[in-house]
């Protein structure tokens, strides 16, 4: 039987906007996908998913639509039984993405709500996103930033930022005094509202920095980024 989020993990969720789940997936699974993804950016099909943009080197976009491992990793139950609670009627993909922090990689992910993109494709009252680190992810290698109860103030005001990455960033000040950071173990996952407010600093190691974002919605809201949206378990 799979792990079920407790009801203290799904309080934490909706009051915080975000749980840490610990020791989910075993490391030697792990390690299986981050070498088939070293595979598959030495071929050629893996040009139409790369990232596309300044600062977005080993980027795969699309990442359910890469490889088979990749999709089924986005569909693992392990996960589907975790986010259930969240995200209903029904679970659909909304997107996946790989994105990397080479070593000594200094560029920065911009504050913001993922919500401010996803909207513009889909609406959706239960989105949310589950953030999978590929390796152990210290403050040092760029972990993942967040502000506790941002997501009740709603969908924040955006524009384009310069430099780094998620560029659609908030437009008002950030109560960086509130800033928690979410260092985690591989095999650990981070599930976070899409209206979350969340950043990620510069990997200053020795080492890259991989994680999958997989984002999902209710199986009832239609659409998603591109091809990639599609209903996971039925409403």
């Amino acid at each position: 039987m799979n792990r079920i989020l407790t009801e203290q993990e799904l309080a934490h969720y909706h009051r915080e906007g975000y749980v840490v789940i610990k020791n989910l997936f075993p490391l030697e699974e792990l390690v299986s996908i981050n070498r088939d993804l070293d595979a598959f950016m030495q071929r050629a099909e893996y040009e139409p998913f790369k990232g596309g943009r300044e600062n977005m080197e080993g980027w795969i976009m699309q990442l359910g639509l890469s490889t088979q491992k990749a999709a089924d990793f986005c569909a693992d139950d392990r996960i589907l039984d975790l986010v259930e609670p969240i995200v209903h009627p029904g679970i659909a993909i909304y997107s996946a993405k790989l994105v990397s922090k080479e070593p000594r990689d200094g560029v920065i992910c911009h504050w913001h709500q993922d919500d401010a993109y996803y909207t513009k494709m889909s609406q959706s009252r239960t989105r949310m996103s589950v953030w999978i680190p590929l390796q152990d992810t210290t403050v040092e290698h760029g972990c993942l930033q967040v502000i506790p109860r941002s997501h009740q103030r709603g969908l924040q005001s955006s524009s384009e930022k310069e430099g780094g990455t998620c560029n659609l960033g908030i437009d008002g000040p950030i109560d960086l005094e509130n800033r928690t950071y979410l260092p985690a173990t591989a095999g650990s996952i981070v599930l976070f509202s899409a209206l979350l407010w969340h950043a990620s600093s510069g990997n200053d190691t020795d080492q890259r920095r991989r994680a999958f974002i997989v984002s999902y919605q209710e199986a009832t809201a239609q659409g998603g980024n591109g091809a990639q949206w599609h209903i996971l378990r039925a409403a």
